[in-house]
Formats: structure tokens, C-alpha cells, sequence
């Protein structure tokens, strides 16, 4: 079918729509702010050249990720009809829902998505997207036979939220995730470097170029890991499971 939008009344809906003009300037002038400064830095002749070879490396990937095109997506689900990006297909035909991984290009990275079965195509409904537990609500209420489990007590799904911001998984309404604190963080990790400057290196004599910089960064490195194992992100409050038809339920009250 052509029509963008399922038939009938929408039961969840899905999407994620490309960053707007103003974000797309911002992120490109940050882009060539950093490239200028690399460039600058190497040729001033710092060193280690590593780098001002990383700042430029990094404001070349934040320039193409602004101008690089990108298509919003969009699920909706009625009580026959489930559509993306237009592309709209009976419910009925929808074979089989799981949660699993999903690579959307070859040089894209792997994504947590809850992949439906229709027919030989499998349409990957990423947990990025906002609404995304709506529509799996929803295919709970609407097909019952699938199995598909409450995204509220599924072991993989309450991982993902955990650490939902290296898996770029969005959160749904009423879960709060204990995150570990990014400024405590910081001030283990400068107090853990002063002490190594002032106290380790001069001990093991490596005070001094060329071990400042590897030494810092190594310091840094296990004293952010440390604190994090210390004080790991967690789950505070999961939103009640919920029956299949709670949904069917609640409308019917409002009525």
C-alpha cells in the first residue's frame, strides 16, 4: 500500500525523525572548529602528533554524520494493519516477534531492535526509537499468539535499559536508571593522577617526558573503570507488568 499511515484508528506508533537544520549547522560548525584546531596544533609541531591526528579525525566523522542524508523512520500499528515508512502489511502476517540484534548497513554498528517476521522480510523495530514500547504493547494486545513477553520482566530488554545510553536504547516512561556520576568520575580520576605524579612516578623514576602523558592516560583510564565497578548504573523503578489486555481494559473503562 502507498498511504504512510496504517488504516483504521492507530493502536502505537513508533518513529525517529532526522536531526533539524539548526543541528545539523551546529554540529558542522563544531566539526570544523575541531578540524582547525587539529590542524593547527600539528602545525605548531605538538606533540605526542597523535593528538591533534585524533581532534582532526574527530571533526572529520562529526562533519559527515551532519551532512550525511538520513530518512526518519516510523512504525504504526492498527488492529489489522502494520505499517513502516509506508510500506503497510496485514497483521496477520506477521509471523514471529523476538528481541535480537540488528545491523542497518555494513558499517553500522549493532543495535538492539525487536525484529518482526513477515513473510521473508524482517523489519527491524529498533529500541531507539521513540514509542518503541507502545508498539510492543500493542502487538501483545493485538496478537496474543506470538508470546511475545512483557518488555517490562524480559531479562534482554531491562539489560539493554541499564545501560541504555552505550546501547542507544530510549527509554520508555516511568523507568528511572541509576547512572553512575560523570563528575564523581572526573574527580577520582584527577585525584588518582595528581597522587601518581607527586608520589608513584618519582618512586618508580618516571617523572618527566616521555611518561607524563602515557602515565595519565593509563591512571585515568583504570581509575574511571574502578569507580564505575564501584558505583555501576542500575535499574531504580520498572513500570508494573501488565496483562495482554490491559489495553483492550483500560479503553473499554474510558468508554
Amino acid at each position: 500500500m502507498s498511504s504512510t499511515r496504517a488504516p483504521g484508528r492507530a493502536c502505537a506508533v513508533a518513529e525517529r525523525t532526522p536531526p533539524r537544520p539548526p543541528q545539523r549547522i551546529a554540529y558542522a560548525v563544531l566539526a570544523l572548529a575541531l578540524v582547525g584546531l587539529g590542524l593547527r596544533f600539528l602545525a605548531l609541531g605538538f606533540t605526542p602528533r597523535i593528538l591533534p591526528a585524533v581532534i582532526v579525525v574527530g571533526g572529520v566523522w562529526l562533519g559527515y554524520e551532519a551532512s550525511r542524508p538520513r530518512r526518519s523512520t516510523r512504525y504504526e500499528v492498527s488492529r489489522l494493519w502494520i505499517c513502516r515508512e509506508g510500506d503497510c502489511r496485514k497483521l496477520s502476517e506477521l509471523g514471529a516477534a523476538r528481541l535480537d540484534w540488528h545491523r542497518p548497513s555494513v558499517w553500522g554498528g549493532w543495535r538492539p531492535a525487536l525484529l518482526l517476521q513477515l513473510g521473508r522480510e524482517s523489519w527491524p523495530l529498533e529500541l531507539s526509537l521513540e514509542g518503541w514500547h507502545d508498539v510492543w504493547d500493542c502487538l501483545r494486545e493485538l496478537r496474543p499468539d506470538l508470546g511475545l513477553p512483557d518488555w517490562r520482566r524480559h531479562p534482554g530488554v531491562l539489560k539493554l535499559l541499564v545501560h541504555h545510553r552505550h546501547r542507544g536504547v530510549r527509554l520508555p516512561p516511568g523507568v528511572e536508571v541509576h547512572e553512575t556520576s560523570n563528575t564523581a568520575a572526573a574527580l577520582v580520576g584527577g585525584l588518582a593522577t595528581a597522587t601518581a605524579h607527586l608520589f608513584v612516578l618519582p618512586l618508580l623514576g618516571l617523572a618527566g617526558p616521555p611518561w607524563d602523558l602515557p602515565a595519565s592516560v593509563v591512571v585515568v583510564g583504570l581509575a574511571v573503570w574502578g569507580y564505575g565497578r564501584l558505583d555501576p548504573p542500575r535499574l531504580e523503578r520498572v513500570p508494573p507488568p501488565r496483562p495482554a489486555n490491559a489495553p483492550q481494559a483500560e479503553r473499554a473503562q474510558v468508554k
